[in-house]
Protein backbone atom coordinates (compact mmCIF):
# COMPACT_ATOMS: atom_id res chain seq x y z
CA UNK A 1 0.00 0.00 0.00
CA UNK A 2 2.86 2.34 0.80
CA UNK A 3 4.46 1.39 -2.50
CA UNK A 4 1.35 2.51 -4.40
CA UNK A 5 1.47 5.90 -2.69
CA UNK A 6 5.17 6.24 -3.51
CA UNK A 7 4.52 5.24 -7.10
CA UNK A 8 1.76 7.84 -7.38
CA UNK A 9 3.98 10.45 -5.77
CA UNK A 10 6.75 9.72 -8.29
CA UNK A 11 4.28 10.10 -11.16
CA UNK A 12 3.11 13.45 -9.79
CA UNK A 13 6.72 14.65 -9.45
CA UNK A 14 7.47 13.55 -13.02
CA UNK A 15 4.38 15.30 -14.38
CA UNK A 16 5.23 18.51 -12.52
CA UNK A 17 8.81 18.30 -13.72
CA UNK A 18 7.71 17.92 -17.34
CA UNK A 19 5.25 20.76 -16.83
CA UNK A 20 8.04 23.05 -15.64
CA UNK A 21 10.31 21.85 -18.46
CA UNK A 22 7.46 22.45 -20.93
CA UNK A 23 7.22 26.09 -19.83
CA UNK A 24 10.93 26.61 -20.52
CA UNK A 25 11.27 24.57 -23.76
CA UNK A 26 7.94 23.37 -25.14
CA UNK A 27 9.36 21.81 -28.31
CA UNK A 28 11.90 19.68 -26.47
CA UNK A 29 9.31 18.60 -23.89
CA UNK A 30 6.92 17.46 -26.61
CA UNK A 31 9.72 15.60 -28.40
CA UNK A 32 10.72 13.83 -25.17
CA UNK A 33 7.11 12.85 -24.40
CA UNK A 34 6.61 11.50 -27.93
CA UNK A 35 9.88 9.53 -27.71
CA UNK A 36 8.90 7.99 -24.36
CA UNK A 37 5.47 7.07 -25.72
CA UNK A 38 7.02 5.56 -28.88
CA UNK A 39 9.51 3.49 -26.86
CA UNK A 40 6.68 2.34 -24.58
CA UNK A 41 4.57 1.25 -27.59
CA UNK A 42 7.56 -0.51 -29.16
CA UNK A 43 8.38 -2.58 -26.08
CA UNK A 44 4.71 -3.24 -25.36
CA UNK A 45 4.22 -4.60 -28.89
CA UNK A 46 7.37 -6.74 -28.62
CA UNK A 47 6.26 -8.25 -25.33
CA UNK A 48 2.74 -9.13 -26.54
CA UNK A 49 2.15 -12.37 -28.41
CA UNK A 50 0.86 -10.70 -31.60
CA UNK A 51 2.85 -8.96 -34.26
CA UNK A 52 2.79 -5.35 -35.30
CA UNK A 53 3.06 -2.04 -33.52
CA UNK A 54 -0.59 -1.88 -32.41
CA UNK A 55 -0.93 -5.52 -31.37
CA UNK A 56 -1.33 -4.51 -27.72
CA UNK A 57 -4.82 -3.24 -28.64
CA UNK A 58 -5.99 -6.69 -29.76
CA UNK A 59 -6.04 -8.13 -26.25
CA UNK A 60 -4.84 -11.49 -25.04
CA UNK A 61 -4.07 -14.13 -27.65
CA UNK A 62 -4.88 -17.82 -27.28
CA UNK A 63 -2.33 -20.18 -25.81
CA UNK A 64 -2.75 -22.73 -28.63
CA UNK A 65 0.39 -21.75 -30.53
CA UNK A 66 2.60 -21.74 -27.48
CA UNK A 67 1.31 -25.16 -26.41
CA UNK A 68 2.10 -26.61 -29.85
CA UNK A 69 5.57 -25.07 -29.72
CA UNK A 70 6.15 -26.56 -26.26
CA UNK A 71 5.00 -29.97 -27.47
CA UNK A 72 7.31 -29.87 -30.49
CA UNK A 73 10.23 -28.79 -28.29
CA UNK A 74 9.55 -31.61 -25.83
CA UNK A 75 9.46 -34.18 -28.65
CA UNK A 76 12.75 -32.88 -30.06
CA UNK A 77 14.42 -33.10 -26.64
CA UNK A 78 13.16 -36.66 -26.18
CA UNK A 79 14.55 -37.68 -29.57
CA UNK A 80 17.91 -36.10 -28.74
CA UNK A 81 18.05 -37.91 -25.40
CA UNK A 82 17.14 -41.27 -26.96
CA UNK A 83 19.74 -40.93 -29.72
CA UNK A 84 22.34 -39.84 -27.15
CA UNK A 85 21.65 -42.92 -24.99
CA UNK A 86 21.91 -45.21 -28.02
CA UNK A 87 25.31 -43.75 -28.90
CA UNK A 88 26.67 -44.12 -25.37
CA UNK A 89 26.14 -47.86 -25.15
CA UNK A 90 28.79 -48.79 -27.75
CA UNK A 91 31.17 -46.26 -26.26
CA UNK A 92 30.76 -47.87 -22.84
CA UNK A 93 31.51 -51.27 -24.37
CA UNK A 94 34.60 -49.85 -26.09
CA UNK A 95 35.75 -48.26 -22.84
CA UNK A 96 35.34 -51.58 -21.02
CA UNK A 97 37.31 -53.37 -23.73
CA UNK A 98 40.08 -50.79 -23.60
CA UNK A 99 40.20 -50.97 -19.78
CA UNK A 100 40.38 -54.75 -19.97
CA UNK A 101 43.19 -54.48 -22.52
CA UNK A 102 45.06 -51.97 -20.32
CA UNK A 103 44.64 -54.23 -17.25
CA UNK A 104 45.93 -57.19 -19.27
CA UNK A 105 49.01 -55.25 -20.41
CA UNK A 106 49.59 -53.95 -16.86
CA UNK A 107 49.45 -57.48 -15.47
CA UNK A 108 51.90 -58.72 -18.12
CA UNK A 109 54.31 -55.89 -17.29
CA UNK A 110 54.04 -56.62 -13.57
CA UNK A 111 54.70 -60.31 -14.21
CA UNK A 112 57.78 -59.43 -16.27
CA UNK A 113 59.06 -57.13 -13.52
CA UNK A 114 58.45 -59.79 -10.86
CA UNK A 115 60.50 -62.34 -12.84
CA UNK A 116 63.60 -60.23 -12.76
Amino acid sequence: MVINYMKGFCYIVLILGFFIFYQQNPIYAIIIIVLFFGVYLFFKSRSSSGSGVFSFLTGRQTQYNTQIDDLITLMMIQQLMNSHENREQPRDEKEQESKANIDKIKNEVLELLDEE
